[in-house]
């Protein structure tokens, strides 16, 4: 799940920030085209969804070593 969230961190934080500096994923121009204008919904949700699995790992990862002391 932690690697998964990363790149979806990655994935969602960059197709956001590249258009910024003149750059951008090919990927989510398909998006664009499609939706007209809708790339920046699957942005935000692939950044939402990457820091919520992230999350996730890293709170279980506390909850298992506090019940293992």
């Amino acid at each position: 799940m932690l690697r998964t969230g990363i790149i979806f961190l990655i994935l969602g934080l960059g197709a956001f920030i590249l258009p910024q500096f003149g750059l951008q994923f090919k990927l989510f121009t398909v998006f664009n085209d499609i939706f007209g204008g809708g790339e920046t919904y699957v942005e935000i949700a692939l950044a939402g969804i990457g820091a919520v699995l992230v999350c996730i790992h890293l709170f279980k990862g506390k909850k298992d070593k506090s019940s293992a002391a």
